[in-house]
């Protein structure tokens, strides 16, 4: 009996001393150091972050709810996109107000729009626009469109970001150098994303000064990596190249992978354009290890892409095939899953819309019972001036009705055409296809495939731009869509590929068309581009074989006959045969 008692005061002895130790911590001020730490130094701000957990029965409410949102933003840092989705909901379950409120649900975005959640962040931003609109304090106002402009960075919302941008400096004017620091990075990568090279370098060498002066380091990085970016779509590959490795070193400090993952992508494309195949080889294939998630799609095929032409280069042609194959298919889900964001942002639109109509129409309604009241209390006679108004509404909800019904119809359209040619997105075409191609088996009729790539498309991207790239697409897609019969399905297939599949078409009046087809696009006169260059695109055509049983297979010997055209020569139009076969 008496050791039980010596083992209950020892236990009271250490319950009492835990207390007047957690007494005796500032909480806020430990919070405080993590949410630096968090911009400085990663591994130490994870550290303290266990250590505040294991902490967590003598924090606040508020201070739980912050130490979440730290939790929440650590996990978005490493690419942990639901760990970081979790934290954030836990944080909200302390009833955040204000400022931290609006952050944790802009870095639920975030974490939304990396788990590819879009119609979760789309509701989610709206309700935060509200939100900000509401408030008072400049101050906090200030970094919730810092916030709101990462959400456009990573919607590709480009112009959204830079007009916010533009608000955010003007709001601040230099006061809060946190901010000051935020918007022109956010104002440089925006111009850099809308190809105003010149004045984005200029931008990120003014970011680099103002937040390395004013204790930023993990910005001051961004903007060395901005410029980097902007040297490399250039085409200044050699000029790129140190900026390149000093952001990778300073970023491993951080162990920001995201970061770190993108910038040995761009390393892997530079030492290919200097001619380093073994320092290309190896920064590719350390990316290329990556696991197969979202965040590392657009990494993924930058190096497959660096791959292939690597293997080429050096006579391993069925190596290069396949790192061009799975180049093409991240490529494919890239543009899938911006047609997603594309479809939620114009669905979240077409709602809201819809919401305000509704609430129109309520009103009208209202405003039309009182009428009616105050008309019938007055005089009997104005009957008939109620009936009119009557009419009048029932027109006006009946037009309300059809422009509703439009625009439905146009977003439909939209979902179904690509953005920059107006040809049908791979989707859609391929569907479209697929349903020609069963009733062409059913009636036992020829269907054929043609598959056509731009030559040399990337190049012309880098000597004249983004804006010259965009004008050899659209001006291809007219040129071929002059000569296309009203059975021919023209499909952008992706980047500078296209297919054009062809219902009851033989095989050699295929070949025959695909010839007619790289004669008009190779006759293109650039000069109204702005510059003086030449169009070229290889052809790859297959037909229905007696054992198709779907389209894939065609697509895929098409593919193979398209491949062997590139490494024909380019500008010519290959058969699949038997000595593909």
């Amino acid at each position: 009996m008496p050791q039980i008692l010596m083992y209950f005061f020892i236990i009271i002895v250490l319950l009492f001393s835990r207390a007047a130790i957690a007494d005796n911590v500032d909480y806020d001020k430990e919070l405080d150091t993590i949410e630096q730490s968090l911009k400085t130094d990663i591994g130490y701000a994870i550290e303290k972050i266990d250590i505040a957990l294991s902490s967590e029965s003598f924090l606040t409410s508020p201070q739980h709810s912050r130490l979440y949102m730290l939790l929440g933003t650590k996990n978005l840092y490493l690419g942990h996109f639901l760990e970081a989705d979790k934290a954030l909901d836990k944080a909200l379950t302390y009833d955040p107000l204000g400022e931290e409120l609006t952050n944790i649900y802009l870095l639920k975005i975030t974490a939304n729009i990396g788990l590819s959640n879009y119609k979760k962040a789309f509701a989610l931003l709206e309700d935060n626009l509200s939100r900000i609109d509401s408030y008072q304090d400049q101050s906090i106002k200030i970094m919730s469109y810092i916030r709101l402009m990462n959400v456009y960075l990573q919607l590709d919302a480009y112009e959204e970001m830079l007009r916010i941008a533009q608000l955010a400096l003007s709001l601040n004017q230099g006061k809060d150098s946190k901010s000051e620091c935020f918007s022109m990075l956010y104002h440089s990568v925006a111009h850099l994303k809308l190809t105003h090279f010149d004045q984005a370098e200029t931008l990120f060498t003014d970011t680099q000064l103002y937040c390395k002066n004013h204790g930023f380091p993990l910005i001051e990085i961004m903007s060395i990596k901005g410029k980097a970016n902007v040297l490399f779509d250039k085409g200044l590959y050699a000029e790129a190249e140190p900026f390149y490795l000093e952001a990778l070193e300073r970023y491993q400090k951080f162990q920001f992978q995201i970061e770190i993952n993108e910038i040995q992508s761009y390393l892997s494309s530079i030492y290919f354009h200097l001619g380093d195949y073994q320092q290309a080889d190896m920064f590719a294939k350390l990316v290329n290890a990556l696991p197969n998630k979202p965040s590392n799609m657009q990494v993924k095929k930058r190096v497959n892409e660096i791959l292939s032409l690597i293997a080429g280069k050096r006579g391993q042609f069925d190596k290069a095939y396949q790192y061009q194959v799975v180049a093409s298919a991240l490529g494919q889900q890239l543009i899938d899953e911006q047609k997603i964001k594309e479809n939620a942002y114009q669905m979240a639109r077409f709602d809201s819309v819809e919401k305000n109509r509704e609430n129109t129409s309520l009103i009208q309604d209202h405003e039309l019972l009182m009428k009616q009241k105050d008309l019938f209390m007055k005089e009997k006679s104005s009957s008939i001036m109620f009936s009119t108004l009557l009419v009048g509404l029932s027109v006006g909800l009946l037009l309300l009705l059809i422009s509703a019904w439009m625009q439905r119809n146009q977003f439909m359209k939209q979902a179904q055409r690509d953005g920059l040619t107006g040809i049908f997105n791979r989707r859609t075409g391929q569907e479209m296809a697929e349903n020609e191609f069963i009733q062409a088996q059913m009636l036992g009729e020829s269907f054929s495939v043609l598959l056509m790539d731009l030559d040399l498309f990337k190049n012309i991207n880098d000597q004249y731009g983004h804006a010259t790239g965009d004008w050899v697409l659209k001006k291809v897609t007219h040129v071929i869509g002059e000569v296309l019969k009203p059975t021919h399905i023209f499909t952008r297939m992706g980047g500078e590929e296209f297919a054009l599949f062809m219902p009851k078409q033989t095989e050699d009046i295929a070949v025959e068309f695909a010839e007619q087809i790289r004669n008009a696009v190779a006759n293109i006169n650039t000069r109204f581009s702005g510059h003086d260059f030449t169009v070229t695109v290889s052809c790859g055509v297959s037909s229905v074989d007696k054992d198709d049983l779907s389209l894939d297979p065609l697509i895929r010997r098409a593919d193979l006959a398209l491949y062997k055209a590139k490494h024909n020569g380019r500008n010519c139009v290959i058969c699949y045969n038997d000595t593909i076969k």
